[in-house]
């Protein structure tokens, strides 16, 4: 049986500011971390649990994302998103599996957490975003 599995093809696209959003692609990903959520465990266990624990699924709670990049210099969309870092904000994200048919999204808010520059003497240079997604994820 032939597989269904692909390399790469995934872009990252960043909203605008400005209604209806648009979104810019970050440009030179290489790697996205994963994007997920998980649900908070509650202990439901009451007096008829017939001495076995009993649990719930909770809250859900957005995974935190790491998204390498090739540093650009003076690129608009990296240099927007070190920004936001400074500013706290939250953002609209939507990451895209551009090789499928149809293609597959999650849209998500993520918080900007943090940046970081990873310049190297022997390699290329890169830049680390982290993200916290904030809310539901959408899959379509």
């Amino acid at each position: 049986m032939t597989t269904s599995a692909f390399v790469g093809d995934f872009t990252v696209g960043v909203a605008t500011a400005g209604s209806p959003a648009s979104y810019d692609t970050l440009p030179e990903v290489i790697s996205i971390s994963g994007v997920g959520q998980t649900n908070e465990l509650i202990d439901a266990t009451h007096f008829a649990s017939g001495g076995s624990r009993e649990y719930i699924g909770g809250l859900a709670d957005g995974v935190e994302i790491t998204i390498e990049c090739n540093y650009i210099m003076n690129n608009t969309i990296q240099e927007r998103i070190v920004a936001d870092v400074t500013a706290k904000n939250t953002v609209n994200m939507q990451i895209t599996a551009t090789d499928s048919s149809p293609q597959s999204m999650f849209a998500f808010a993520a918080t900007v957490l943090g940046w970081t520059l990873n310049p190297a003497v022997d390699d290329r240079n890169t830049i680390t975003f982290t993200f916290k997604i904030s809310g539901t994820i959408t899959v379509s």
